[in-house]
C-alpha cells in the first residue's frame, strides 16, 4: 500500500509540473482551476494504467494523454501538442534513467530498487526534482526572447533551490540504504521530503506570479506612453482637420453655387465628380473633444476605404470629464476591435460600425455595435479580439478597456449575437 501511495504522489507532482510549466509558455483555453482539474484527472487515468505493470502500454497511454491534455487545454496546434507531449515523456524518462545511473554506477550505491518505503520515496523525489529542473530549463529556453534580467535572476534562484533539494534527497537516500532506520525516522524523512517538494513547487508558483506581474506592469507603462503620444497626435490632427473643414465648407458652398448657376450637364457632372473624389462633404467633427475627433476621423477614413458604414452619435457633455489618454485607450480599443471584426465580413452591406455616446444625470453610456462574421474567442470567460496577434498578446485591448472602466467606477458588458457584436459601457462621471 505504501508503494502505491508513493507512486500516486509522483503522479500528482507530474501533474503540477505539467500544469505550471505549460502555463508559463502558452495561454490556457479555460480557467486555471478547470485546467488544473483536467490535468489531475488525466494523471489519475495514467496512474490506473500504471498499475497494470505493462511498461509499453503505460508509455503509449502516457504519451497520448499528454498530447491530448496539451492540445485541449492550451492554445497550441496539433503539431505543437505532439512535439511537447513527446518532450515531456522523454524528459521524464531521461530524469529517471539519470538518477538510477548516478546512484548505481557513479555513487556506487547498490539496492536502488530495494522494496522499502523510504528508499522508494527518496528515489521518486530525486527523479521528480531532476525532472522539475530539466522542465524549467526547457521553459527558460522557450521563453528566452521574452524573459527580462529580473526573470533570469529569479529562475537562477529557483534552480539553486531545486539543486539544494536534490542534494537533500541524495543524502536521505544514502542514509536509508547504509543505515537501519526505524519506522519513526522513515515517517519523518518521507514527510520532510513531501514538504520540500511542495515548497519547491510553491517557490516556482510565486516566481511565475511575480514575473507575470512585472511583465504586466511594464506593458501597461509602455501602453500609457503610447496613449500619451497618440493623444498628442490626435490633437494635432484635429487642429489640422479644423482648418481643412473650413476649406471644405467654403469649397462645398462655392461648388454648390456653381452647380445652381450652371446649366451645362457636362460641367455639372464634372463639379459633382470633384466633390466626390476629394470627399469634400466628409465629416471631421464628431464631438467637442479634439482628441476624440482626431481618433474617430482616422477610423472614419479607414472605414471609408474598406466600405464599412460608420455611424457616430456623440452627445455634447458626455466625455468632458475623461482625460485625453483615457479617451485614446477606451475609444481606441473599442474602435480597433470593431474595425477588425467588420473588415472581415464578406458581404459589403453587412459591414457596419455604430458608436453612440449618451449621458443621463451622472452616468455616461457608451455603446458600440459592429458586424462580426467570425465569433470572437472566449478565454477565461472574457471575449478576445480576432486580430492577428500571438496568443500571448491576446486580450490586452479588453484589459485596457476594463482598466479605464474601473477607474471611472463603471461596468461593461459584451455580447455576440449571430453576426453582430455589442459592447455596452457605463461610466459614473
Amino acid at each position: 500500500m505504501e508503494i502505491i501511495i508513493s507512486y500516486a504522489f509522483a503522479h500528482i507532482i507530474e501533474a503540477i509540473i505539467l500544469w505550471m510549466s505549460m502555463s508559463q509558455m502558452y495561454e490556457h483555453r479555460y480557467k486555471q482551476w478547470v485546467t488544473g482539474f483536467v490535468i489531475m484527472a488525466g494523471h489519475a487515468v495514467m496512474f490506473v494504467v500504471f498499475l497494470t505493470g505493462n511498461i509499453y502500454f503505460v508509455t503509449v497511454v502516457n504519451l497520448l494523454t499528454y498530447i491530448l491534455l496539451i492540445y485541449i487545454l492550451y492554445n497550441v496546434n496539433k503539431r505543437a501538442a505532439v512535439f511537447w507531449g513527446v518532450i515531456y515523456i522523454a524528459i521524464m524518462a531521461l530524469s529517471e534513467q539519470m538518477i538510477f545511473y548516478v546512484l548505481q554506477f557513479i555513487m556506487r550505491i547498490k539496492y536502488v530498487e530495494l522494496k522499502n518505503t523510504m528508499i522508494i520515496v527518496m528515489v521518486l523525489c530525486l527523479c521528480k526534482i531532476l525532472y522539475f529542473i530539466l522542465i524549467q530549463i526547457m521553459v527558460m529556453m522557450k521563453n528566452k526572447s521574452s524573459v527580462s534580467d529580473n526573470g533570469d535572476l529569479s529562475m537562477l534562484l529557483l534552480m539553486v533551490t531545486l539543486i539544494a533539494s536534490l542534494t537533500v534527497f541524495i543524502t536521505y537516500y544514502i542514509i536509508g540504504v547504509e543505515s537501519n532506520v526505524n519506522t519513526r525516522e522513515t515517517v519523518w524523512a518521507v514527510a520532510s521530503s513531501i514538504i520540500l517538494v511542495s515548497s519547491d513547487i510553491l517557490v516556482l508558483w510565486v516566481s511565475i506570479r511575480i514575473n507575470e506581474r512585472k511583465a504586466e506592469n511594464e506593458r501597461i507603462k509602455i501602453q500609457l506612453e503610447q496613449e500619451k503620444a497618440d493623444a498628442r497626435y490626435y490633437k494635432l490632427e484635429n487642429e489640422k482637420n479644423e482648418s481643412l473643414e473650413i476649406l471644405r465648407h467654403d469649397m462645398n458652398n462655392h461648388l454648390n453655387t456653381m452647380l445652381g448657376m450652371e446649366t451645362n450637364s457636362d460641367l455639372k457632372d464634372y463639379i459633382t465628380s470633384i466633390m466626390e473624389q476629394y470627399n469634400i462633404k466628409k465629416r471631421t467633427t464628431f464631438s467637442n473633444n479634439n482628441v476624440l475627433n482626431g481618433l474617430i476621423s482616422e477610423y472614419s477614413s479607414k472605414c471609408y476605404t474598406e466600405n464599412i458604414e460608420f455611424v457616430v452619435d456623440i452627445r455634447p457633455g458626455t466625455i468632458d470629464d475623461i482625460v485625453a489618454t483615457d479617451i485614446v485607450a477606451l475609444f481606441g480599443n473599442i474602435l480597433s476591435n470593431a474595425y477588425e471584426a467588420a473588415k472581415q465580413c464578406e458581404e459589403i452591406n453587412e459591414k457596419y460600425i455604430e458608436l453612440v455616446v449618451k449621458r443621463k444625470h451622472e452616468t455616461t453610456f457608451i455603446k458600440c455595435v459592429n458586424s462580426c462574421a467570425v465569433p470572437p474567442k472566449i478565454i477565461g470567460g472574457n471575449f478576445i479580439s480576432i486580430k492577428k496577434d500571438s496568443d500571448r498578446k491576446h486580450g490586452y485591448g479588453m484589459k485596457s478597456i476594463d482598466k479605464i472602466v474601473n477607474k471611472y467606477h463603471g461596468s461593461h458588458i459584451e455580447q455576440f449575437d449571430e453576426n453582430e457584436f455589442t459592447i455596452s459601457i457605463m461610466l459614473m462621471i
